[in-house]
C-alpha cells in the first residue's frame, strides 16, 4: 500500500498490484519513458553512487517505491502543478518543451538524493507482486484522450457529460464507462480534479482573489471552489495562502 510520503515508479506497459491508502492525495505523472530514460542517465552519470535497481541503464521497468518523504514530496508539489497547466495552448511548443524540460530538472534537484548512495536516505525495494492486469483497449484511447484533453483545455466551459460526450462522437453511457476504465473516474469527477489543481495553483501562485479565481477554472459560485479545495486541504483558500498545508501532515502520497 502506498503511504504518504511515498512514491511508485512504474514502466510503460506494466501493472502492478498496489494501491494508496484511503485519503491520501495522489499525483499521477506521465512521462515518455525513454525520455525519462535518457534525461536520468544524465542527471545520474556516475552509476556507481546510484542505489542498486535505480539507475535508468539497470532499471527493468518493474516497479520501485520509495520514501522521499513529506517534505520533499510539498516541495517539487508546486513543480508538479505547473506542468499540469503547460500545455493549455496559450504558448509555443517550444515554449512549452523547453519548460517542461526546466520543471522536470527542478522535480529532479528535489529527489536527486534518494537516489544517491551516499545519502542518508530511506531505503527503495521493488514490489515482487506479480505484474498484473492488462493495457485498456487502444480504440478507446483516442475518445477517452481527446475528452480529458477538452477538459483541460477548456476547464472555463459549463461542461455536461452529455456535451462533452457529443464533442467526441460517442454516446453519454458510452463515455462514462469508456473513461472510467480508462482514468479510473467519471468525466465530471475528472473535470473537478483538473479545475481544483488549477484553483490551487492560482491560489497558491497569483494574488486573484478567491472568487476570481474560481471563475478562471470554470466554478462560477466561489462557494462551490471554496468547498471542494477545503475538502482536498482542510483549509479554506484564504487560511491556504496564509499557511500553506496547515493540516497536510498525512494527506499526501
Amino acid at each position: 500500500m502506498l503511504l504518504p510520503g511515498m512514491s511508485l515508479t512504474l514502466g510503460s506497459g506494466r501493472w502492478c498490484r498496489i494501491k494508496p491508502k484511503p485519503r491520501v492525495r495522489l499525483w499521477t505523472v506521465y512521462i515518455e519513458e525513454d525520455l525519462l530514460r535518457r534525461c536520468m542517465a544524465r542527471f545520474l552519470p556516475d552509476r556507481g553512487r546510484v542505489r542498486v535497481g535505480l539507475h535508468p541503464h539497470d532499471w527493468d521497468g518493474r516497479p520501485i517505491v520509495m520514501s522521499p518523504g513529506l517534505p520533499v514530496l510539498r516541495r517539487v508539489e508546486p513543480v508538479w502543478r505547473q506542468l499540469s497547466v503547460l500545455r493549455d495552448g496559450d504558448l509555443p511548443p517550444e515554449i512549452v518543451a523547453v519548460r517542461s524540460i526546466e520543471l522536470f530538472a527542478r522535480w529532479v534537484g528535489v529527489v536527486l538524493p534518494t537516489f544517491v548512495r551516499s545519502e542518508p536516505v530511506a531505503q527503495a525495494s521493488s514490489f515482487r507482486t506479480p505484474i498484473d492486469g492488462r493495457l485498456t483497449d487502444s480504440s478507446a484511447i483516442g475518445q477517452v484522450g481527446k475528452a480529458a484533453r477538452l477538459l483541460r483545455e477548456h476547464m472555463e466551459q459549463p461542461w455536461t457529460a452529455s456535451a462533452l460526450a457529443r464533442a467526441v462522437a460517442l454516446s453519454r453511457s458510452q463515455l462514462t464507462r469508456l473513461f472510467v476504465v480508462r482514468t479510473g473516474i467519471a468525466p465530471m469527477r475528472f473535470l473537478t480534479e483538473v479545475r481544483l489543481t488549477e484553483f490551487t495553483r492560482l491560489i497558491e501562485e497569483t494574488d486573484l482573489s478567491v472568487a476570481l479565481a474560481a471563475r478562471k477554472v470554470g466554478w462560477q459560485d466561489a462557494r462551490v471552489a471554496s468547498s471542494w479545495f477545503s475538502r482536498r486541504y482542510g483549509a479554506t483558500p484564504s487560511r491556504y495562502r496564509a499557511k500553506p498545508h496547515p493540516h497536510c501532515a498525512d494527506c499526501m502520497g
